[in-house]
């Protein structure tokens, strides 16, 4: 070939070449370069949007399963905690009615020995020991 063509050598040095044919065929060719890599910018913009739009769903689809797994952790939590330490409102009347039983049982004491200690103390008070 003729000058890196692909015409062979002998249309090239004969005087009815046509190098204007030549001229419009290299054009084309180098028009079919620039219309594939406008093509190829194209194609390689598109994958990165598709790229940056997957990784944002992957994000949000991440997020979103940390929010469950929280959830999920927390209410295992609780019933974890009201298992382990029952439920205060009931303990604290619990406690509540026990201190107000063991206080009238004080109180039936100190009713039924009112008098035995008054004398007692009456007595040791103005007793004077010499």
């Amino acid at each position: 070939t003729a000058a890196g063509c692909s015409w062979p050598k002998s249309e090239v040095l004969s005087p009815n070449f046509d190098f204007e044919n030549m001229d419009n065929s290299a054009h084309m060719g180098i028009q079919r370069l620039l219309e594939a890599e406008s093509q190829a910018s194209e194609v390689v913009a598109q994958a990165k949007k598709d790229k940056v739009l997957r990784l944002k769903l992957a994000k949000e689809e991440a997020e979103n399963e940390i929010m469950a797994y929280r959830q999920l952790r927390e209410e295992q939590f609780q019933k974890y905690a009201s298992e382990r330490t029952g439920n205060t409102g009931e303990y604290t009347k619990k406690v509540q009615v026990d201190s107000d039983a063991a206080m009238a049982n004080i109180q039936i004491a100190i009713d039924a020995n009112k008098e035995k200690i008054i004398t007692a103390l009456l007595q040791s008070v103005t007793t004077v020991s010499l």
